[in-house]
């Protein structure tokens, strides 16, 4: 073997650890799960568990209408009155921290952890 050889071994080594390490560095869940805090017009309106099964939550206000599905141990929201429905392109939201946004309607839905804490470290940088 010469010493490019070493090198080049090397190189690709850092390079397969520059991608796996993140994935290890992940946090593993410990089977509970988490929760939505939702909140409307800036006060709290109510926390619902993140589950398997699926159901709604209308939510209608003097501003407007919305309409949020948990399912699949996350929460989107499918229907809403707001004019310009940016709030429908969040899509479904799962991970702590995680939001959405209707504006118009002034709602707000984040997703924390199980042991309420939502302000994990979502990144790991060398």
């Amino acid at each position: 073997m010469k010493k490019g050889d070493i090198w080049i071994g090397v190189v690709l080594l850092g390079v397969l650890a520059w991608f796996i390490v993140p994935f290890l560095a992940k946090e593993e869940t410990s089977g509970a799960s988490a929760s939505a805090v939702i909140t409307v017009n800036g006060e709290h309106y109510r926390t619902v568990e993140l589950t398997e099964s699926a159901h709604e939550i209308e939510i209608d206000t003097s501003r407007g209408y919305n309409l949020l599905r948990i399912s699949h141990n996350g929460i989107e929201m499918i229907e809403a009155d707001c004019p310009d429905q940016l709030c429908l392109g969040f899509g479904h939201v799962h991970r702590k921290g995680g939001t959405i946004v209707c504006l118009p309607n002034r709602i707000f839905v984040e997703i924390i952890g199980a042991d309420g804490n939502g302000d994990d470290v979502d990144a790991v940088v060398f």
